[in-house]
């Protein structure tokens, strides 16, 4: 164990001295096998043979000759020239066998594979050859409505149960229109009078423009008259107008007794009952101004009556 491991994993004077106390091993030699039957035979002679020795020396080499022989024999094929290399005998005696009937012939039945559906992954060339043509021409075949709905998104709901898309479309159209009828209706019982005639004028008037022409120009006299009939609130010369206009919506006044003054002089409203809600100090603020005016005269003709 020791030379082995100097031998293999040691190297210097150690390795050295281990090597050269081991005791040195014999190397083994091969033995060569023997040549083929073709090659000579060797014999060896045993010169020193006692009596008998030379007949039985001449046995030993007949029968080694005999099996150099034997053993350079091999098989050879016969060469036929034409058909099995059978002769017949007696030829015409044979009779042919009368024809197999048809209901008796042996039917091939062909095996078709069931399909397997394709798959990806480690599929060998062949199996890729035979089932690339199958899928192209289920492909072909498949008209434009199946192809349609072949690529068609499936969708499902919280349970895995497949939605009907169109049903979900129809049912959603008719819950916005239900909507949308309530929310007009809504609308409708929201409006007053005035609006409801509002509406009903813009009905009559579209009914009235059915029959004019598209095209209404500067000289259409009831497009001027509605134009000037229109008030407009930023309309700087709509104070120096003198005509009364009956026609259209007015501000409703105020038609009561008469209010008290305020310094603004402005009007109460059309609603307004006639009481005075204030604290007075509007009216201390007129009496204390009258007041001041009239003393004020009052001075002045004190003050000229002496001349």
């Amino acid at each position: 164990m020791q030379a082995y491991l100097a031998e293999k994993y040691m190297s210097g004077p150690k390795a050295d001295a281990i090597l050269s106390r081991a005791p040195q091993k014999k190397k083994k030699k091969k033995k060569r096998k023997a040549d083929t039957a073709t090659t000579a035979s060797s014999l060896l002679v045993d010169e020193d043979a006692g009596w008998g020795g030379e007949s039985s020396r001449l046995d030993e080499e007949e029968d080694i000759t005999e099996a150099v022989v034997a053993k350079d024999r091999s098989f050879k094929k016969r060469r036929v020239d034409e058909g099995s290399g059978w002769s017949t005998i007696r030829r015409g005696e044979r009779e042919e066998s009368p024809p197999i009937p048809v209901d008796e012939q042996p039917t091939v039945v062909v095996e078709e594979e069931p399909e397997q559906p394709f798959t990806g992954g480690l599929l060998t060339s062949a199996q890729l050859r035979k089932a690339l043509p199958k899928a192209k021409l289920k492909q072909e075949a498949m008209t434009k409505e199946e192809e349609e709905a072949a690529q068609e998104t499936v969708y499902r709901d919280a349970t895995g149960r497949k939605i009907d898309t169109k049903a979900a479309r129809a049912e959603a159209a008719r819950k916005k229109r239900e909507r949308e009828e309530k929310e007009a209706e809504k609308m409708e019982w929201g409006k007053g009078l005035v609006q409801r005639e509002e509406q009903e004028e813009r009905r009559r008037q579209l009914e009235k423009t059915r029959a004019l022409p598209f095209a209404r120009r500067a000289d259409d006299k009831e497009l001027n008259e509605e134009l000037k009939a229109k008030d407009r609130w930023n309309d700087p010369a709509a104070a120096f107008l003198t005509k009364n206009r009956s026609k259209g919506p007015r501000k409703p006044e105020y038609k009561g007794p008469p209010p008290p003054p305020n310094r603004f002089g402005i009007k109460p409203g059309y609603r307004w009952d006639g009481v005075d809600r204030g604290n007075g100090f509007e009216k201390k603020y007129f009496q204390r101004l009258n007041e001041r005016r009239r003393n004020t005269a009052a001075s002045y003709e004190w003050s000229v009556d002496d001349m």
